[in-house]
């Protein structure tokens, strides 16, 4: 009889350990006396990279006197997402990035996915296909589930986890973002915290997306033939990647803000944030270009991806079909170009054009064979600045 008590005694003390070790943290239920971010700053080497966070962001005082739900990501989570960010950082030539770098509008959106308004307890969640919760600040979307265990044999009588996922916009499951929490149900002065595993990545994965890819299916490739022009690639076949890696729109931050994209126009790829406008078939300058869409509405900072391929190593020209509205008594129109995210061109003059489209030689370059990324960029606000086409040609 003793024996078996010690078994089962045992049984209870390893699932509970199991529970416990996730997180580093053994709380699960206990209640602490002070607020929510007095709870944080109790466990040095535990939350110091979301406190400091939460202090960049100026929400410590949410934690102190809100009545809120905290999800708490631990250091780990938060080196898990920097570690990744700057891997891809260096495979591009840039230099690495950190927490105080980070651009504050996107970490705001971001860690407020994390603090939900009023309490949330694993009971409260434990429904067949959870909650959908809004985060803090702009009406983000997520989903939260409670999930029991099972302790001397009875399904449901163990300790629970929370699920808890970022619903990227869609309904379907299979593309949410979860991660999970071990250490739940701690009561706080002002609030519940419920700790997420340490192997989440901070972000839901926003800091590890990949690299953009070519928009059909193949990159557009280059003339190999000497001085014949190629057809037009087209501005809005940019790439996939989404926001902040495929493109930038200052009127559809990368950060997501609410979960939703502002596409002025919505005339073409709906669901992403480039502004475009339908374009007429136009024949300039001895070059075809036909009927499609451009990039409308241009402001200084967007920039959107294109994946090349060239041919042969050896200098290609590079044109720009484009137009300017009158911009009397605003800056000149420029636009810079880069190549696998390095200067190619700086600051091209756009010309004013009356609002109708134009050709415009941005320079010729030396350019290595390969697949390449070729990023447009403007460089100035102005009236109706209006990208449609890239036009490549090889010279000796």
């Amino acid at each position: 009889m003793i024996m078996i008590l010690g078994l089962v005694a045992g049984a209870l003390l390893t699932s509970c350990q199991k529970n416990e070790l996730k997180s580093g943290l053994s709380e699960t239920g206990r209640g602490f006396s002070g607020n929510t971010y007095d709870y944080l700053k109790s466990k040095p080497g535990i939350f110091d990279s979301l406190l400091f966070v939460v202090d960049r962001l100026k929400l410590a005082d949410v934690l102190k006197s809100d009545s809120v739900t905290l999800f708490a990501v631990t250091n780990t989570s938060f080196r898990l997402a920097s570690d990744d960010l700057n891997a891809q950082r260096l495979r591009t030539g840039k230099k690495p990035i950190y927490l105080k770098d980070y651009r504050l509008d996107q970490l705001d959106s971001l860690m407020c996915r994390y603090i939900l308004k009023g309490t949330f307890s694993s009971k409260k969640l434990s429904v067949l296909n959870g909650i959908t919760v809004f985060a803090y600040k702009y009406g983000y979307e997520l989903n939260a589930k409670a999930t029991a265990s099972s302790a001397m044999g009875q399904v449901g009588a163990g300790p629970s986890s929370i699920v808890y996922s970022s619903k990227n916009r869609t309904e379907f499951k299979a593309n949410w973002s979860s991660a999970i929490a071990y250490s739940i149900d701690i009561p706080t002065r002002n609030g519940l915290v419920h700790v997420i595993d340490d192997k989440h990545f901070f972000g839901f994965g926003y800091y590890s997306k990949q690299p953009s890819t070519p928009f059909r299916d193949f990159a557009f490739r280059l003339p190999e033939t000497f001085d014949i022009d190629s057809e037009p690639l087209e501005a809005e076949d940019y790439d996939n990647g989404g926001c902040g890696v495929a493109y930038h729109d200052t009127r559809s931050p990368c950060n997501e803000i609410d979960g939703r994209y502002w596409n002025d126009g919505g005339q073409y790829r709906t669901a992403e944030g480039v502004d475009l406008w339908g374009q007429p078939a136009a024949y300039n300058k001895g070059i075809f270009y036909r009927q499609g869409y451009r990039v409308a509405a241009m402001r200084t900072g967007e920039w959107t991806n294109y994946s090349i391929e060239v041919p042969a190593d050896g200098n290609y020209e590079i044109k720009l079909h484009y137009s300017v509205q009158n911009s009397t008594g605003n800056p000149p129109a420029y636009c810079d170009l880069r190549l696998d995210w390095k200067l190619l061109a700086r600051r091209v003059a756009l010309p004013i054009t009356g609002g109708k489209m134009d050709e415009l030689k941005a320079g010729t370059f030396y350019l290595t064979k390969g697949t390449h990324y070729l990023t447009f960029c403007t460089m100035t606000s102005v009236p109706d600045l209006s990208f449609d086409a890239f036009v490549f040609k090889r010279v000796n």
